[in-house]
């Protein structure tokens, strides 16, 4: 009905053959080749095959190529542009990571070494404990010195001394009492650069001192450090990432979002293997790059003073490039939270409640700000903890240079490992004041009054100092990808 030999149907004279296909006497022989052998078929396949690379050579490319394949000097554009973004980013948040750092490492105890009234009444309440340390320097009661009254050298024996100090250990006392022995080898700062913080939790204070002491170049402290960090951490994590999935054979959606396409976990065809194998790439770069980490934080917290600031100066007086041993479980720790939240939250919202950024955008963005708030509340304690592990680790012997501890502008909390160190922070570093109802006796109307009472230890607000920089942060991000009319806004 279509065409004959003769020509077109003259009842469809419109109608125009397709260009790809048979010609009449290809097709013909086809009907015959039943007869002829292999051969006949062999040359109709050939031309239907010529038929089709006519078609796609027809078709210009020139239009897709000129987009998808940039020349060498805009991908060098396009590196310049991503690390000035990426430099002029950390520039603006250098300064409340120097407070957030400084609050997280300092520790709580006064600067003079005093102890909290609290503490002085444990010690009435468990004498025997400090009893030896507490009258060591006075002279015992069995000393074979007498003095000669009843003797000629009587008037010289009567030479006015100068007495000692008694220490006070009342509950009378308000305020602070006497020192507590320090340990030999913590480290102590200098007091020309020292920090006098009146507040525990103020980032913005930290900031004012370090202006008004150091000038801008203490406010941004070590940023070439924390630029070559986050630039190196998202390199060493996309190679380990790519080293884990070919080593364990799993989809590496990093290796496509490379290209351009915007690939989660969970459009992989094995989610959970691909969400570890991100977890285990984060916690390889963070162990890897525990040295830089490290210099980082001692340039943070030691005055601009002080000699061998540049990074290389640094790298070569450390005496090994691998992670101490003592910093390998928080370090650890800490590396994996944000990869963990980041890769899990499209896979949970996806999978279990069907939230999708682009069918229910404002909905996902909200759950996404939530799963980051978490994240933040979970990744300070270990931060916490492993800026404490990481000077503790620069005052040890190994570390020292010209076996002295580095110099800091603030004193440094211990070091007891990770549930130590928290427990410490919380329970015994420092003291908080509250208000404690007290019942009055006397006559038929009791009245009802509060006190000060002082508690050993931080709180658990302790482990938590910076985190309302961090919120702003979030707020700040979530709002701008909100405005921006992103279909993911939020997601960070």
């Amino acid at each position: 009905m279509s065409t004959t030999r003769e020509g077109p149907n003259p009842l469809r004279p419109y109608y125009v053959p397709p260009s790809i296909g048979l010609p009449p006497e290809v097709g013909n022989a086809t009907t015959s080749g039943a007869t002829h052998g292999v051969g006949l078929k062999n040359g109709s396949a050939a031309s239907y095959a010529s038929s089709a690379r006519d078609i796609f050579i027809d078709i210009d490319y020139s239009e897709y190529l000129s987009e998808s394949s940039p020349g060498t000097l805009a991908q060098i554009k396009r590196l310049l542009d991503q690390a000035l973004y990426k430099y002029t980013s950390v520039l603006l948040a250098q300064p409340f990571e120097v407070g957030k750092t400084v609050l997280q490492v300092r520790s709580q105890m006064p600067a003079d070494g005093t102890i909290p009234v609290a503490v002085v009444e444990d010690m009435h309440r468990q004498p025997s404990k400090y009893r030896d340390s507490a009258y060591d320097e006075y002279p015992s009661d069995d000393s074979d010195h007498e003095d000669a009254y009843f003797t000629s050298a009587a008037r010289a024996s009567h030479s006015y001394t100068a007495p000692r100090p008694r220490r006070q250990y009342g509950s009378d006392i308000s305020g602070y009492t006497s020192p507590l022995p320090s340990d030999a080898g913590s480290i102590t700062p200098t007091a020309q650069f020292k920090l006098n913080l009146k507040r525990a939790d103020s980032v913005m204070e930290v900031i004012s001192q370090e202006w008004s002491k150091e000038g801008a170049w203490g406010v941004w402290k070590a940023s070439n450090s924390t630029f070559f960090y986050s630039i190196l951490l998202k390199t060493i994590e996309g190679w380990s990432r790519g080293l884990l999935s070919a080593v364990f054979n799993v989809p590496d959606p990093g290796a496509i979002s490379g290209l351009g396409a915007s690939v989660e976990v969970i459009d992989t065809q094995y989610p959970w293997a691909s969400l570890a194998v991100a977890v285990g790439a984060a916690a390889m770069a963070g162990v890897i790059l525990a040295p830089l980490d490290i210099i980082r934080t001692k340039l943070i917290l030691t005055p601009i003073s002080s000699p061998r600031r540049s990074i290389m100066q640094n790298l070569r007086a450390l005496p090994s490039y691998i992670c101490p041993s003592t910093l390998m479980i928080p370090t650890i720790l800490h590396s994996l939270v944000s990869p963990l939240f980041t890769h899990s939250t499209p896979l949970f919202l996806r999978s279990r409640f069907a939230i999708d950024p682009v069918l229910t955008p404002t909905t996902y963005s909200v759950a996404t700000f939530m799963s980051s708030t978490v994240e933040l509340f979970i990744r300070l304690p270990l931060e916490t903890v492993l800026r404490r592990g990481q000077m503790s680790v620069l005052a040890s012997p190994e570390y020292r240079i010209q076996n002295k501890s580095p110099e800091t502008i603030v004193d440094i909390g211990p070091y007891r490992g990770v549930i130590g160190t928290m427990w410490s922070i919380v329970r015994e570093e420092g003291g908080s004041s509250g208000q404690e109802s007290v019942v009055g006796t006397g006559g038929a109307r009791a009245s009802r009054k509060t006190k000060k009472a002082e508690k050993r230890g931080q709180g658990f607000e302790g482990l938590w100092r910076g985190w309302r920089v961090g919120m702003w942060g979030l707020v700040g991000m979530w709002s701008a990808a909100a405005l921006g009319g992103s279909g993911n806004g939020g997601e960070f």
